[in-house]
């Protein structure tokens, strides 16, 4: 059997980071990590998946709005109702790049949405290949609308990830095995 040893480990290798060190990343390293998402596959070839790229200034504008979004929906909803949301927009924060994900799928598919996400996959692995930390967030929805309206989309929103240096190691927790996720027929 032929296999590609480097390939698997960084599909085992790769964490989720939540903590980033202040360095910059260079822009040809970010646009490396969303050239890999061009190469996932897509609904009927549709490569539904766009990028808002936020660094310095813009990502703080966008932060601060937000966080304002999350404490509008604290306050509407109630603390627990927000999760883990407060600590996601603190990642963003800390991380250098913030890149927020959209499907600009017209269909409306399921299958889209999964393109998208298959995008996202390769971005986060090409990332920890170039020695990145990265984070995929998806608690941007607590402010869905608010963050199309303030973005100027009218995509869909699919997500965010962060991108910097990692300051530690993510975690690392024991998979369920194969036998514990698939069934076997004969």
């Amino acid at each position: 059997m032929v296999c590609c040893l480097e390939l698997m480990d960084a599909i085992r290798g790769r964490r989720s980071i939540r903590r980033f060190k202040d360095k910059q990343v260079p822009m040809e390293l970010v646009r490396e990590v969303l050239d890999s998402a061009n190469y996932a596959p897509s609904a009927k070839r549709g490569e539904q998946w766009r990028f808002t790229v936020l660094t310095g200034d813009a990502k703080a504008r966008f932060l601060g709005f937000f966080d304002e979004e999350l404490d509008r929906f604290i306050e509407e909803h109630g603390v627990k109702e927000a999760g883990s949301s407060k600590n996601s927009c603190r990642i963003m924060d800390q991380a250098p790049v913030l890149v927020v994900v959209w499907n600009s799928g017209e269909y409306g598919w399921t299958t889209e949405e999964h393109s998208v996400a298959a995008a996202i996959q390769n971005m986060l692995l090409r990332a920890y290949d170039l020695g990145l930390g990265s984070l995929w967030i998806g608690d941007v929805y607590y402010a869905y609308e608010a963050i199309r309206g303030y973005l100027g989309k009218e995509w869909k929103l699919s997500g965010a990830v962060s991108l910097g240096y990692a300051d530690g190691e993510g975690y690392a927790f024991k998979r369920k095995t194969v036998d514990e996720v698939a069934e076997f027929l004969v």
